[in-house]
């Protein structure tokens, strides 16, 4: 299935817009067939909406096989081959750019184009005609900046979370001529990230520069049914909705199924007086300190979390202001704080008087548990809570394969996971109350 996101974008052809006002100035149709390349219907779908003069940026979900690399990095060499242009294409790491870096090469070497310099090592290509090919990685992507490029693109940029970053602080200004255009293509990772929130502006009438595609395995005119079924069989149901069906409600090694529809609420209304209130806490020292409100409702048995609080930039005195405020706020009876912390408990109530009390650390019944919360809808999340929003869902898996036993991965969503694991699980096992 081919999902695109504006009317005005074809996808059984290539579409034609006056030469001065499309992107690409040479013919797509010649360029394909002087490389003897077919295209697919949703690489048909990225190059008319790359060439659409109505749209700037460009979020393709596409499955895997179905050419959406392939298809950049030939937009990519059709761009240089204009004189004095400059590409620039961002993958989460160097061997993901190794990739493009070889096909950049390839399709050069193909159409017999004059190279004046490449080097796999400095990551660019520099053409006879004065273009410029570089690649670049999210996690470096100063070394990239500090030029004008005509176009940008971020190759599997679901697999980093930083890319939203990278691209409105540092690589958004480098986009400086009106012509130049950027192109987002990854499978999704999960619905609540830079790249689904890029995807989704390409529905809205408020970003109506954006244009997003969507395709599944359906549009491989080479896929084999029979591969397919063997596929559903031996993969798990996240990782074939996630590779084979584009599919941002899941991805592999997501942690929690948290359904957004039902159980993501505005709580400012909601009557907290009969509820049963208390918070987790994790500390951060290099980390974000983060903080979670949370009520039990004894009528509903559900829980309910009210309010949160995370940030890595405050010193301990105005992460405790900030906490005293949500206490007198909601009342919170009790904060359940990682009980390795004896010092820092011990300063939070001597120096604050903030009292905590030491968390239920087990980690993978603590997870358990909030999985079984969340799977049966009973947390519910006010749709103020961003981090934790975020954080139900990205929380993933280690994929280390040398793991003895399984752990979460430490990154940016494990902080306000903890929290939550703490209020959850310790006041479960502290009050009776499942």
């Amino acid at each position: 299935m081919l999902e695109i996101s504006r009317e005005d974008i074809a996808r059984d052809h290539f579409q034609i817009f006056p030469g001065d006002k499309r992107f690409l100035k040479l013919s797509i149709e010649k360029y394909l067939n002087l490389i003897d390349f077919t295209p697919n219907n949703p690489q048909r779908a990225i190059v008319n909406a790359l060439n659409n003069p109505k749209y700037r940026f460009i979020t393709a979900a596409i499955a895997r096989r179905l050419g959406k690399t392939e298809i950049a990095n030939i937009v990519g060499h059709l761009v240089t081959l204009i004189p004095g242009t400059n590409v620039l294409i961002m993958s989460p790491n160097y061997s993901l750019s190794q990739i493009s870096f070889e096909r950049q090469v390839y399709y050069l070497q193909k159409t017999g184009i004059e190279i004046s310099r490449s080097n796999l090592k400095d990551r660019i290509i520099e053409l006879a005609n004065g273009s410029t090919i570089r690649l670049g990685s999210v996690n470096q992507v100063d070394s990239v900046v500090g030029r004008s490029y005509d176009f940008i693109i971020f190759d599997e940029a679901a697999l980093t979370a930083e890319g939203e970053k990278a691209f409105e602080q540092q690589l958004r200004p480098t986009l400086d001529k009106p012509s130049s255009k950027a192109l987002f293509i990854s499978t999704p990772r999960g619905k609540n990230n830079w790249f689904a929130k890029f995807y989704y502006r390409g529905y809205s009438t408020e970003y109506p520069m954006w244009a997003s595609i969507k395709a599944d395995y359906r549009e491989n005119p080479r896929a084999s049914l029979e591969d397919i079924a063997e596929a559903r069989k031996t993969m798990s149901d996240s990782l074939f909705r996630q590779e084979q069906e584009a599919d941002f409600s899941v991805f592999e090694g997501q942690i929690f199924r948290f359904d957004t529809d039902a159980c993501m609420e505005d709580l400012s209304q909601y009557p907290t007086e009969g509820l049963d209130i208390f918070a987790g806490l994790d500390i951060g020292f290099r980390d974000p300190t983060a903080l979670i409100v949370l009520g039990y409702d004894y009528n509903t048995e559900k829980y309910y979390a009210l309010e949160e609080y995370q940030n890595s930039e405050k010193t301990t005195s105005m992460h405790a202001e900030v906490v005293t405020t949500l206490i007198a706020k909601y009342g919170i009876e009790t904060i359940y704080i990682d009980s390795s912390a004896a010092q820092t408990r011990f300063d939070w109530a001597y120096e604050y008087n903030i009292p905590t009390t030491a968390a239920n650390k087990s980690v993978l019944d603590g997870i358990a548990h909030v999985q079984s919360l969340v799977e049966k809808n009973r947390l519910i999340v006010d749709s103020k809570c961003i981090n934790l929003l975020a954080t139900l869902d990205q929380y993933r898996w280690d994929k280390n394969p040398n793991l003895v036993i399984q752990k979460p991965e430490h990154d940016m969503f494990s902080h306000m996971a903890d929290a939550l694991r703490y209020g959850l699980y310790s006041h479960t096992t502290s009050s009776g109350v499942f």
